[in-house]
């Protein structure tokens, strides 16, 4: 093999192997995403953690394009502060599950007897009686039937082209999205500790061919947390149980972050030294 093959060789397994290295955990972080998913109530949808997950890569690549000095500026260890989004929201889906669990134990009157106005058929029975013994000689039944009025619905309006753009946005663009974002974004300070140094080194072609490498493997790790989850023994048991697993999940998220970033260590040395800085 020649060394031009070899070194092409050699970067283009530098390219894998990094991302490999720096996303390992985002597996389990993807797999939690679609066991929410797989809840039938869940806001969150598969399109809201595809977007969610591009558009965070798309961030990161792009703070890593711009070099150290941006780096500098903007420390990594400060994205550990945003492990604490993925507790928040598994202390509140706690909170819910509670909330719920002790309604379950109270029934409210209203969802045994229905109060919406439905049609009613009210029976009268009219009976004749003999005068002398009292035996009955005829008896009929009147139905009298009481209906609600029938209101009348116009066909939608059809929708412009500026309203089906923002129908379309709102559709993927939500809160749903910007968790899946922020959370991403939290668990990725090492990308960016990675990334930066590998693109500074790097010609033009050869970042072009890390990024696509890059976006491939984030497609083939959508794809393969998408279909283990959804395999169907484990649908069955996501479905099942996520709603009690899931918020366990984002506290532990939350506090790997932490630990991981070390986001704490970080601000004590830069309040001693009054330095806010990576270095």
């Amino acid at each position: 093999m020649s060394t031009n093959g070899k070194n092409i060789g050699e970067f283009i397994g530098t390219a894998f192997v990094s991302y490999i290295a720096t996303n390992i955990d985002d597996l389990v972080v993807l797999m939690n995403f679609f066991t929410e998913a797989a809840i039938s109530n869940s806001l969150l949808k598969v399109r809201h953690i595809c977007i969610g997950r591009f558009a965070a890569f798309i961030i990161l690549v792009g703070v890593s394009l711009i070099g150290y000095g941006v780096s500098y500026a903007l420390p990594v260890k400060m994205l550990g502060f945003l492990g604490f989004l993925p507790i928040i929201l598994g202390i509140k889906a706690v909170v819910e599950i509670i909330i719920e669990e002790y309604n379950k134990s109270t029934v409210d009157i209203n969802e045994v007897i229905p109060n919406d106005n439905i049609s009613t058929i009210e029976l009268e029975t009219v009976r004749y009686r003999n005068d002398i013994d009292e035996q009955i000689t005829r008896e009929f039944t009147i139905r009298q039937e009481e209906t609600t009025d029938v209101v009348v619905v116009d066909p939608p309006t059809p929708l412009t082209f500026k309203q089906k753009v923002l129908k379309f946005l709102s559709h993927c663009l939500n809160l749903q999205t910007l968790k899946i974002i922020s959370i991403t974004l939290a668990n990725s300070g090492d990308n960016v500790a990675i990334y930066t140094p590998l693109f500074a080194q790097a010609t033009n072609w050869q970042i072009g061919v890390y990024i696509v490498i890059f976006f491939f493997m984030m497609l083939v790790w959508l794809v393969f947390c998408y279909s283990f989850i959804n395999f169907r023994p484990i649908l069955n048991l996501a479905q099942k149980y996520a709603h009690y697993i899931v918020p366990i999940v984002f506290i532990g998220i939350g506090i790997y972050i932490i630990a991981k970033s070390d986001c704490f260590p970080w601000l004590v040395e830069a309040i001693k030294t009054k330095s806010f800085t990576n270095g």
